[in-house]
């Protein structure tokens, strides 16, 4: 595993190591371990979305697709009320 030196605000630091005191990390590294993996899933999910967003431009809906989706959301609407 490599090690590197990051620079952090005070109000960074205070924020780790509240969290590490509170036992929801081991210590700083494992917390920084944890949110560079969430900021990889969120990067993961956006090129996800934004792959769907292109195909659904390239590609849009035929309107019976639209009209079957509009059934569908109206259908889970009346099943959440």
């Amino acid at each position: 595993m490599s090690q590197i030196a990051v620079r952090l605000t005070e109000e960074q630091l205070r924020l780790l190591d509240a969290a590490v005191a509170q036992g929801a990390f081991s210590s700083r590294a494992e917390a920084v371990r944890v949110a560079i993996g969430l900021l990889e899933d969120e990067l993961r999910e956006t090129r996800v979305a934004d792959s769907y967003r292109a195909a659904y431009a390239a590609a849009p809906l035929t309107a019976e697709e639209t009209r079957f989706l509009d059934a569908a959301a109206a259908l889970v609407g009346d099943a959440v009320s």
